[in-house]
């Protein structure tokens, strides 16, 4: 897993490697430099028979343009700077290495709000501009200079490399507050910030590749970073490889409660997916009046069927059929299409407390835990929480834009809270763990915000803890399955015509990739 850190998180280690292993400032900002003018190298083609413009301000980030400046310089590329100040204004590494590209001859124009106009010339000539305005610094939206100067990068269209981050987006919240740089290929030092992987800022970034500039791992480690970004080969360490003298109750056998009177799709993709994440067997608890189709499709699920309500809803009079149906299964899960009737949600104020395997609560059921305050302290600390940022909103209290507003931090203070395994959809869907560790799903595209995504997920889940999975573990491999199944999807169509049934037929290829 990659770190994800904050801004002062990666000051810390930034002092850390400096102070503690002695790395002195200087070589940290020169290997910046080096690796993001070796990484220009690398993603332009012809560089040399181009021109680049290096737009540099006064801080550190600055003094990393000045040596990515030197580098292509010496390489024999026709560079030139844009230095938003003087020189002379320039303090410590930044001035440092002001002061060497100016000595080996590299064309330095220190810019003003008079003199600004003058420079266009540069903007229209070049074919890449290096964004080094600001780092990760940044606390406020741009202003006066720097704005003119953002928008004349924007304006210009030509291809962009950010250092580290955009100039103008701050990098810890993914919000866009102000002007800001839209780079090609945003070249991260170090470590991914979050703003990096959080909307709306993550649009800003284009390409984010991460370049090595030597900090120590230990640094790193010293933090104790709470946020990670998942790949592929965490996910792969989380399936084990099945043996070949096996049967199907050695996968376990998930219980799914779902399901209502124009609803019973939800109960069978749920069920299918389990299925599909390799649960040996699954049966679906539905409404008497859901039974009926669902007898017969899906084939592969057993069902049962439960008493309802006059409307078709799951009644609480189904209490005990269900208590019964939970001995011997290996998870439950709970809630899609369920509805929010009012007997249904004294139903599961019933039931939730009772249960004792694995639980995964999605949808309706989600409605119900935020419908009665005090439900959610009654369930065990194996449950999984599925909530989309409305869902959330009812759940906390927190206004919807207070949870987008502050996603990771969100996430991670209700389930620790509640002591829960909470996954908070959405663009780049959030995993966050009881013990204050959030992991930042990297697979999913726009075309699963349709109809039944959400129910498949569920299932997912639960045929992974059926399997053996711890529910943190089984969290976040689902997350990655099932936005890895929408991702093959839209490559091999595309993400507008995506729907639900769609994410089941690709849940074989996806789980081929990652085991393969």
């Amino acid at each position: 897993m990659q770190k994800v850190v904050t801004a002062r998180e990666m000051q810390a280690i930034d002092r850390t490697a400096i102070e503690e292993f002695g790395i002195p400032g200087l070589v940290l900002m020169e290997n910046a430099g080096l690796a993001a003018a070796s990484l220009i190298h690398e993603t332009v083609p012809d560089l040399l028979e181009k021109k680049v413009l290096v737009v540099c301000g006064k801080g550190n980030n600055g003094g990393d343009g000045f040596v990515i400046a030197r580098h292509l310089f010496i390489d024999g590329a026709q560079v030139d700077v844009l230095l938003l100040g003087k020189r002379q204004q320039l303090k410590s590494d930044a001035r440092v290495n002001a002061d060497i590209a100016f000595k080996m001859g590299v064309p330095i124009h220190e810019i003003s709000e008079k003199n600004l106009t003058a420079q266009n010339h540069l903007f229209r000539h070049c074919h890449i501009i290096v964004d080094a305005l600001f780092g990760t610094g940044l606390t406020k939206p741009a202003g006066g200079l720097y704005e003119k100067v953002i928008k004349k990068v924007n304006a210009s269209k030509k291809y962009v490399v950010a250092v580290d981050i955009p100039s103008g987006v701050e990098s810890d919240s993914g919000h866009l507050s102000g002007p800001h740089i839209k780079a090609d290929v945003t070249a991260a030092l170090a470590l991914l910030k979050r703003s990096h992987l959080l909307f709306p800022a993550a649009e800003s970034m284009g390409e984010v590749q991460i370049l090595d500039i030597s900090i120590p791992q230990e640094a790193v480690e010293q933090q104790d970073i709470p946020v990670a970004w998942l790949e592929l080969d965490d996910i792969q360490s989380l399936i084990p490889k099945r043996p070949t003298n096996t049967h199907k109750g050695d996968y376990g056998h998930t219980l799914v409660v779902a399901g209502s009177k124009g609803k019973g799709g939800a109960a069978g993709l749920t069920g299918l997916a389990a299925l599909r994440a390799g649960a040996g067997l699954v049966t679906l608890a539905v409404p008497e009046s859901c039974h009926q189709a669902l007898e017969f499709n899906p084939l592969e699920t057993m069902t049962v069927s439960l008493p309802e309500t006059k409307s078709g809803c799951i009644s609480t009079q189904a209490l005990e059929t269900i208590v019964k149906n939970l001995k011997g299964k290996s998870a439950l899960a709970i809630g899609p299409g369920v509805s929010t009737e009012k007997a249904t949600i004294q139903l599961l104020e019933a039931l939730l407390p009772q249960v004792e395997c694995p639980l995964i609560i999605d949808a309706d059921g989600l409605n119900a835990l935020g419908t009665s305050g005090s439900l959610i302290d009654q369930i065990r600390a194996e449950t999984v929480l599925t909530p989309h940022p409305k869902e959330m909103s009812r759940l906390s209290g927190w206004s919807v834009q207070d949870i987008l507003n502050q996603r990771i931090e969100r996430a991670s203070e209700f389930a620790q809270a509640h002591k829960v395994t909470l996954l908070l959809k959405g663009a780049r869907t959030l995993v966050a763990f009881a013990d204050g560790t959030v992991l930042v799903n990297p697979t999913g595209n726009p075309g699963m915000a349709t109809a039944g995504s959400g129910d498949v997920l569920t299932g997912l889940i639960a045929g992974l803890v059926s399997q053996g999975l711890s529910v943190p573990s089984a969290t976040a491999a689902g997350a990655f399955i099932h936005g890895m199944a929408g991702d093959l999807y839209a490559e091999a169509k595309h993400e507008i015509p995506l729907i639900a049934s769609d994410l089941l037929e690709q849940i074989p290829e996806a789980l081929k990739r990652i085991l393969t």
